[in-house]
């Protein structure tokens, strides 16, 4: 096994003080795994409440206060695009680091999303099978009201993007990269959408490989729209409107079967 890295989890957030808790839970809770495992050194998780009119930055701030890893929380209200945000979140904690001689991963997610308890064990474990810089990993929908029309044209759209050693899919809120290929690139862009699909655009074209395994999932909130416009959320949107007037169920899968 690979010697322990140190990572750093960071979290944008903008109005969602009913979604923390569960998000930065579900971060300790990988955390912990990874150590246990002997996966991670030290860690610390930071959350960015982006222009927030709610609770969510005391919310966070009591619940890693509380939790058995070392956390930060900051108000960000100069950021002007969710690029901005992600980058300036690591850049800051970054800044929280020593000059320990370990490797360092940055993990993202979202703050609306819950990651699985070997999130951060299985991705590194397969990062340093297969000599990858970046893993891009899949998001499962939670509480999506839409059409089995509507749900069906999603997995369409999933099982598109599937190939054999992997997919095609970027989501920022499963994107765990290296730290010194972070850095190499340039970090993610100052752009208003699309910020995870461009870093790893970036970070293929610099010759950094990117690996794109159908596990771990995390799950995201199936809200419509979504904080980001032009996002999952406005997709989403966009599917549900095809298909007006047809009744709404959540408890299809939205994962693609795999064999």
């Amino acid at each position: 096994m690979a010697s322990p890295v140190d990572v750093l989890v960071a979290v944008p957030a903008h109005d969602e003080q009913d979604h923390i808790d569960a998000c930065l839970n579900s971060v300790v809770e990988a955390v912990a795994r990874a150590r246990a495992e002997g996966v991670v050194a030290d860690a610390v998780v930071g959350v960015a409440a982006h222009r927030c009119s709610d609770r969510t930055a005391a919310l966070a701030g009591r619940l890693l206060a509380e939790s058995s890893v070392e956390g930060a929380v900051w108000e960000d209200w100069t950021s002007e695009t969710v690029g901005e945000v992600r980058d300036r979140a690591i850049r800051r904690l970054t800044g929280r680091w020593g000059s320990g001689q370990r490797q360092r991963w940055v993990f993202n997610t979202d703050a609306d999303s819950i990651a699985p308890v070997d999130w951060i064990t299985t991705c590194l474990r397969l990062a340093h099978a297969s000599g990858s810089s970046a893993v891009a990993g899949l998001v499962e929908l939670l509480d999506w009201e839409a059409s089995p029309q509507a749900r069906h044209d999603y997995r369409r759209i999933l099982a598109s993007g599937l190939h054999t050693t992997g997919h095609t899919h970027v989501y920022g809120a499963n994107l765990a990269i290296r730290m010194d290929a972070y850095a190499a690139v340039g970090g993610f862009p100052a752009v208003l959408h699309g910020e995870d699909q461009a870093i790893v655009q970036r970070l293929r074209r610099a010759g950094h490989p990117v690996l794109t395994p159908l596990q771990p999932v995390v799950r995201t909130s199936g809200r419509m729209p979504g904080r980001a416009s032009h996002g999952l959320g406005a997709l989403l949107q966009t599917l549900v409107g095809q298909h007006v007037g047809q009744t709404a169920v959540t408890d299809l899968p939205l994962v693609p079967e795999t064999t």
